[in-house]
């Protein structure tokens, strides 16, 4: 993985990678690294959006159509699954 002069947000869950994405946050690589533990970066340009899109989600205040959360969840794990 080589990242340049971009801001990012690293996140190891897939549930809260598939809501960013589902929300709009574009997925820029997906660190497999470390064998235990898989990355999902993202480009953070928006940090405040990013940080108040996570809390509402952390605390179940967030709301999302089904379809495109289902839909980002199977990006995510093509993603992580593709070589």
């Amino acid at each position: 993985m080589r990242i340049t002069n971009t801001k990012t947000y690293n996140c190891s869950d897939l549930y809260a990678a598939a809501f960013l994405i589902a929300k709009g946050a574009e997925l820029i690589d997906v660190d497999k690294t470390d064998r235990k533990r898989v990355v999902f970066v993202f480009s953070d340009t928006d940090t405040e959006g990013r940080e108040s899109l996570l809390a509402a989600f952390w605390s179940k205040q967030a709301s999302i159509e089904p379809r495109s959360f289902i839909a980002a969840i199977k990006e995510a794990k093509e993603r992580l699954y593709s070589d």
